[in-house]
């Protein structure tokens, strides 16, 4: 782990096997070829916490990505 951020974020080989479900469903509203956007929810929060997590850790306020060490001295 870097020393200068003590947040450690997972990478794709540490998350464990996920199984997609599928529900078929009939909805009037939906886009015409048939796909809902429900993913981007849960990602909207993730770069302020990641940069308020920089921020508390390092006292520096980042304000671009990618947060890099040279932008943390």
């Amino acid at each position: 782990m870097n020393p200068v951020c003590a947040h450690a974020l997972p990478v794709n080989a540490e998350v464990p096997s996920l199984e997609a479900i599928l529900v078929d469903e009939h909805d009037p509203h939906v886009y015409a070829l048939g796909i809902k956007g429900v993913g981007e929810i849960g990602v909207t929060g993730s770069a302020g916490a990641v940069t308020n997590a920089v921020w508390r850790a390092t006292g520096v306020r980042v304000r671009q990505f990618p947060i890099a060490h040279d932008r943390l001295i």
